[in-house]
């Protein structure tokens, strides 16, 4: 299908009420998504790692970890999709991640952050909340092109457009850089940039060149970047 043609369809799904975690590209972005992250974390080493999933959405990329054998707990802003994993079986509860404490990450050893960061008004303050806490996050967010570590605040749809977006209309696109020096910041001392080609779908780039012009989107696809981060407590120090 052309870029457009999804483009299309991905509106006539919204226009029918359809949730984006029920899309053809956002099935497809689970699938290269963990595709990558498999191929540059080592499982094993996490086989007993409480993991913590937020902004789960429908709770779906735990699921893979539920299935691999891992202790799963899974937490979204939205109370209703809180309930709909409830009800068929994961462990979930609601958290709102802009107003997140040090204490909601106690007892995890993961958090798997995928498409959240850049739905935070406060971006900084989840990643601050981790850090004391966490061994490591698996982190990826859509990013702006900058060199310089900067973080933009960015409004976002609201009612039926946005019930995949920021609780309160209000994200960010943060540049890599900011994000890197962020988590070093705030006690991450390895920061692994992990993005390949293996993560692209139809509307998501992982492997763009850099042309620090400061965008997020380019040919009608979002500029993203998915990291490992890891304290010193993953390494047994």
């Amino acid at each position: 299908m052309t870029r457009w043609g999804t483009l299309t369809r991905n509106l006539v799904d919204r226009l029918r009420g359809k949730s984006v975690f029920d899309s053809a590209f956002y099935r497809e972005s689970e699938v290269t998504r963990l595709n990558n992250l498999f191929a540059h974390v080592d499982l094993e080493q996490w086989r007993d790692a409480r993991l913590l999933e937020v902004g789960a959405g429908f709770g779906r990329l735990g699921d893979a970890f539920v299935q691999l054998g891992f202790d799963v707990t899974a937490t979204d802003g939205r109370p209703e999709y809180v309930q709909r994993m409830i009800s068929r079986g994961r462990q979930a509860h609601v958290l709102d991640l802009d107003q997140s404490t040090p204490e909601a990450f106690e007892g995890y050893d993961v958090v798997l952050a995928f498409g959240v960061l850049y739905h935070l008004s406060q971006p900084r303050k989840f990643l601050e909340s981790c850090g004391p806490t966490v061994k490591a996050v698996w982190l990826e967010s859509v990013v702006s092109d900058s060199l310089e570590p900067i973080v933009s605040d960015q409004r976002e749809a609201m009612g039926w457009r946005g019930k995949d977006q920021a609780l309160a209309g209000r994200g960010c696109r943060p540049s890599p850089s900011w994000v890197e020096s962020t988590s070093k910041d705030v006690g991450f001392d390895s920061v692994r940039d992990i993005s390949s080609p293996l993560a692209n779908w139809s509307t998501a780039s992982y492997d763009w060149k850099a042309c620090n012009d400061g965008s997020w989107r380019r040919q009608g696809k979002n500029l993203r970047k998915m990291w490992i981060l890891e304290s010193p407590r993953a390494r047994g120090n």
